[in-house]
């Protein structure tokens, strides 16, 4: 039998939340500062759709879900594992952050339309018409999507690749996924059907 019974009492695990800026965090990733590949962890499963729906959520000011990262820096007996020493892992995230280095740093693009024409200042042409890239709009849009794009973030101080699986099991254990009728349901009241 499974139990669920503990060796001794749970310990409270404190974790500092705050707001932070999706660009800075991306360039943490991007310069080495932060691992989005924990053992635990699964692959890219975003689609650019899905990349470009968080873009359009920032621009929409909407909540995001948070990422909850490792300090591992904070901890001197951390136990890495065979992995390399990142100073932060990201133990729930990955996806959007993911999404955050391809619009900040990468290639992802997202409808012109979705911006004032004097904010663009050159286009891709796609099936569905001109779309833009971040390094693409006037430098005064990219400092205000930097000032608004922002993510939630709880940082915990947890000793090992272990703990952090632990917490990752339980962020994403709990619950029932969105099945794809919800969403298809969800799709067609917003398109007013």
């Amino acid at each position: 039998m499974d139990t669920m019974q503990t060796a001794a009492p749970l310990a409270h695990r404190s974790l500092d939340a705050s707001n932070r800026h999706a660009r800075e965090l991306a360039r943490q990733v991007v310069e080495g500062h932060m691992s989005l590949d924990a053992p635990y962890q699964r692959g890219s499963v975003w689609t650019e759709r899905q990349q470009r729906d968080l873009v359009r959520s920032w621009m929409l000011g909407l909540p995001v879900p948070a990422i909850v990262v490792n300090r591992r820096y904070a901890v001197d007996t951390f136990d890495h594992g065979n992995g390399a020493a990142f100073e932060l892992a990201a133990i729930d995230g990955k996806q959007r952050l993911q999404a955050a280095i391809a619009w900040f740093f990468g290639d992802l693009a997202v409808p012109a339309s979705w911006f004032a024409a004097d904010d663009v200042e050159a286009t891709i042409e796609t099936s569905d018409g001109p779309y833009v890239r971040y390094r693409d709009l006037a430098i005064s849009r990219q400092r205000l999507l930097t000032n608004r794009c922002l993510i939630p973030v709880a940082e915990a101080t947890l000793d090992s690749i272990a703990a952090e699986a632990e917490v990752f099991g339980l962020l994403n254990g709990a619950g029932v996924a969105q099945t794809e009728a919800d969403m298809a349901r969800a799709a067609a009241i917003a398109a007013g059907e």
